[in-house]
């Protein structure tokens, strides 16, 4: 039968249908994709994002807790990718559906060189045994994966990539520090908790590495043989070439291990001569340890508060702002340039209060974004400072979901005002592990078609199909043998 001697009413029906199904996909939706996995970004593995030439690169753990990188062009605002850009070898079934199954600490950490290509490293908690010897670490608590160097084909294309082989196989929270000279430093835990926080660097671009250099030092504790000093640190660039270690205390319990972090500490490094400071200018000995770091390098003393590893960037005149998760609070710290201000805590009295990273504008000035939960709501938003953080004013927020809740990442480097951090998202009632992924900034979130943006296809119904795993024993267990959370350990 012809449309010809189709009823007209027949017909409107047809095309009423027909524009419905156009619309759906054509729809435009608040992510770019939905194959995140697991806690698919850090603060702590960082960078994860890098604006450069016009284009945003954004990198995040995918099925098999594999690397995926994808793209947004702020020109024509539109994303390309995402891109499977390597193997974890910690990677189990794509579909787990059990949250004590994944490792989650082989997230990869992202930078782009002088001649436009991108570098990932991801892939290891700690190495595995098989690849021989840590000279600098222990192998503790199931350490696993290997730590792997992975190079775009070609400059600003995500496409293709190729695995560089010049890394030892041992690291865990990668992090890049880039200088305006193309010199790259790469800061890692060489190993499992008990290891040495290290760095190495390159001045050809990534293509070789000098010798691991530790910083931070692992070692029995002198206050008790059931103890082991050992760190969680975050490096970032300071003022002209200088590179800022913020970092946390964790008294690793021997033979098993615990939770807990405490303090919060700052130092510096000249990167022209390797020489590290403290703020107060006195030069220390490599690698630090818990007697030298108390001494010289503490900022406060928590005691039995839990803190955890900060964020830290520098004013113009080079003295750090620090902001550390201690207890329930978000405290921010300010030297001034004879003391340490009293810590603030950031975003009081607003809810539960998470990860966040913040811009520094000026000595007095403060741009942070945080995570907080106030009466169901869950939101990525500016917290603002102008009198040097003694006071904090709720600015702009960013996304907010009462379904949703985000997982935080850095700040994007060198950022576009439009993409200024990462985000992985997590439904609680969703009986799967992949999360919807998010880059937002001034406009909110930068979305895409929902056709383009769908990467799972219909893998997600048959994994609502699955019987669902009990969750609050899977994390039971898993904070039982690992610690409090799966970032941490």
């Amino acid at each position: 039968m012809s449309l010809l001697n189709f009823p007209c009413r027949l017909l409107a029906a047809l095309a009423a249908a027909l524009k419905m199904a156009t619309l759906a996909i054509a729809a435009e939706v608040p992510f770019f994709t939905d194959n995140g996995y697991g806690n698919p970004v850090s603060s702590l593995q960082h960078p994860a994002a890098e604006h450069y030439q016009g284009v945003t690169y954004v990198a995040y753990q995918g099925p098999h807790e594999d690397p995926y990188v994808a793209a947004y062009n702020h020109a024509t605002g539109k994303w390309t990718g995402p891109v499977q850009a390597g193997v974890n070898l910690m990677g189990k079934s794509p579909d787990q559906i059990d949250p004590s199954e994944l490792d989650n600490h082989g997230k990869p950490a992202l930078v782009i060189d002088r001649k436009g290509y991108i570098h990932l490293v991801f892939g290891s908690h700690g190495g595995d045994p098989k690849f021989g010897k840590n000279p600098l670490g222990e192998f503790f608590m199931g350490t696993k994966g290997k730590m792997t160097h992975v190079v775009s084909q070609k400059p600003g294309d995500i496409s293709a990539w190729r695995v560089v082989d010049n890394l030892p196989p041992f690291g865990t929270y990668n992090q890049w520090v880039k200088f305006p000279s193309g010199d790259l430093y790469l800061f890692y835990r060489h190993g499992g908790h008990r290891s040495d926080w290290v760095y190495q660097k390159s001045t050809n671009d990534g293509l070789t590495f000098s010798a691991p250099v530790s910083v931070l030092k692992h070692k029995v504790s002198s206050a008790s043989p059931a103890i082991n000093d050992s760190w969680y640190a975050w490096f970032e660039p300071g003022l002209g070439e200088t590179i800022t270690a913020s970092y946390v205390y964790h008294p690793c319990a021997n033979p098993k291990h615990n939770a807990h972090r405490q303090n919060v500490y700052f130092m510096q490094m000249n990167a022209r001569d390797g020489n590290w400071t403290n703020v107060q200018g006195d030069r220390l000995t490599l690698p630090v340890t818990k007697e030298s770091a108390d001494r010289f390098t503490l900022i406060e003393a928590t005691g039995t508060v839990r803190s955890t590893h900060g964020t830290c960037h520098v004013d113009a005149n080079g003295y750090p702002h620090v902001a550390f998760p201690v207890g329930r609070d978000i405290r921010y710290y300010r030297w001034d340039g004879k003391a340490w201000q009293k810590p603030v805590s950031v975003g009081a009295g607003h809810g539960r209060v998470g990860d966040g990273d913040f811009i520094v504008d000026s000595p007095l000035s403060v741009r942070m974004i945080l995570s907080t939960e106030h009466d169901g709501d869950n939101e990525i938003g500016w917290w603002n400072t102008e009198d040097g953080g003694l006071t904090w004013t709720k600015g702009n927020i960013l996304i907010s979901s009462k379904v949703l809740s985000f997982g935080t990442t850095a700040i994007v480097r060198n950022a576009h005002p439009d993409a200024v951090m990462l985000l992985g998202s997590r439904d609680a009632t969703e009986p799967h592990l992949y999360r919807r992924m998010f880059l937002v900034g001034a406009r909110g979130p930068l979305g895409r078609l929902a056709a383009e943006a769908s990467q799972l296809g219909d893998r997600l119904e048959a994994i609502k199909s699955l019987p669902p795993p009990n969750r609050a024993k899977a994390e039971a267990k898993k904070k039982k043998k690992l610690g409090l959370d799966d970032e941490d350990p």
